[in-house]
């Protein structure tokens, strides 16, 4: 690891984006924790409410997704991060001040959740893609996993800090700590405008509805790809309805409010760190198989919430959890990379998080009603279920058994991926 990150830091533009990812995830530790227990001190907040606001946010993600694909395959990737992160500071400074000053309604928080799951949809696809620009081909799964190490360092630290600052001083001075997160990250990334390109428009330049079926054409190709998008759809579904709604519920009816949760999610985030960790040393043949079998321990953290108050006992779960989610994603995210052309592939990323997160604006809305009528603990037990039986279909599928990695011997190396 230390190898990695001392070869890697040698690369300018990668210790910048690696800083960056740092600060911008010291805000995300906050965000969740500020947004969902602002709502629900809100009067008359409930679970729907929640799942309002929640709903609002992923809604515009999924929608604008693909677009912000051809976006980000027409614009240089690292101005569409930096100026996406900046304007999405000002929104949740806003947010934050809302809170503050006593002004924050449901809708108010709808809106700019709204704005803000937008500029998301901008933001993913150019990410995914940038880090191909940076560093060289055979570093790619190093790459991913020290920035994943950094970013969900940060994490832990922005959780645990998220929980201490909205149990003392309110959500929304957390919120606006967030904010200015975004802010510093997003004009650090801006400094490496110059990787990428803006792509030439002529007359035969294919159209933005061209550039979406050239993705979809390079997304459907791949079996595998589809069937594990398929698949997440679900799982994210669920994934996002515990973090996001039935979570943060739970945790305020049943565990004593956002502290323990902070600690619950810090947890996670620790675990994540160890996934990334372990992520660098195991490269597998099929990194489908192992990763996707991995993800039983996310449903081992739902179903132990469901079954017991005993919150060390949801915190070891929850680690274990965050180690499986971030091999996956380690793995999965250098798939992608090895796998796809170049210049297709924030489109085909756009599609994967398209797909992926599709059903997760659904989830969100009926995960507050839901609760509501069965309970918390029921829910959690159900989708802990349901998650398990998804990742036996997915498995199942040829395409994601056979699928072999690429190791630093057999990956082949283009020159533009390459730093001068």
């Amino acid at each position: 690891m230390l190898a990695d990150l001392k070869r890697l830091w040698l690369v300018p533009a990668f210790k910048t984006l690696l800083i960056a990812r740092i600060i911008s995830n010291l805000g995300n530790g906050l965000g969740p924790i500020a947004l969902a227990f602002g709502v629900l001190s809100l009067e008359e907040a409930t679970a729907s409410s929640l799942s309002i606001v929640m709903a609002a946010q992923m809604g515009p993600m999924v929608l604008f997704m693909l677009f912000g694909g051809v976006i980000a395959d027409r614009f240089p990737r690292a101005m569409v991060v930096g100026v996406s992160d900046v304007l999405l500071s000002a929104f949740v400074i806003a947010n934050g001040v809302m809170l503050i000053n006593g002004t924050a309604t449901v809708l108010s928080l709808a809106i700019i959740a709204f704005i803000s799951g937008s500029l998301n949809a901008l933001w993913w696809p150019a990410f995914a893609g940038l880090m191909p620009e940076i560093v060289a081909e055979e570093d790619l799964q190093s790459a991913n996993a020290v920035v994943g190490l950094g970013a969900n360092g940060a994490n832990i630290a922005g959780t645990v800090a998220g929980g201490i600052l909205v149990a003392g001083i309110g959500a929304g001075w957390a919120m606006v700590a967030d904010g200015i997160s975004f802010l510093i990250a997003g004009l650090l990334v801006f400094t490496l405008r110059k990787y990428g390109k803006t792509r030439v428009q002529t007359e035969h330049s294919p159209t933005v509805y061209g550039d979406l079926v050239h993705g979809w054409k390079e997304f459907i190709s791949r079996s595998w790809v589809v069937a594990v998008v398929a698949g997440y759809a679900i799982l994210n579904m669920i994934f996002e309805s515990v973090f996001a709604v039935v979570g943060p519920v739970h945790a305020e009816q049943e565990l004593g409010g956002p502290k323990p949760w902070s600690w619950i999610l810090a947890a996670l985030s620790a675990g994540m760190v160890a996934g990334v960790l372990f992520s660098l040393k195991i490269r597998p043949k099929h990194p489908l198989v192992i990763a996707l079998s991995a993800q039983v321990a996310v449903a081992g953290w739902i179903l132990t919430m469901g079954v017991t108050n005993w919150v060390p006992l949801i915190m070891v779960s929850a680690f274990f959890a965050g180690i499986a989610f971030d091999f996956f994603f380690v793995l999965w995210q250098t798939a992608m990379q090895s796998n796809i052309p170049r210049e297709s592939l924030s489109r085909v990323t756009s599609y994967d998080a398209f797909g992926s997160l599709a059903l997760a604006p659904l989830g969100l809305i009926v995960a507050g009603p839901i609760t509501e009528k069965f309970g918390s603990s029921t829910t959690l037990i159900y989708m802990g279920v349901i998650f398990i039986a998804i990742l036996a279909v997915m498995i199942s599928v040829p395409a994601v058994r056979q699928l072999e990695g690429k190791t630093p011997e057999t990956a082949e190396i283009k020159p533009e991926s390459l730093n001068s």
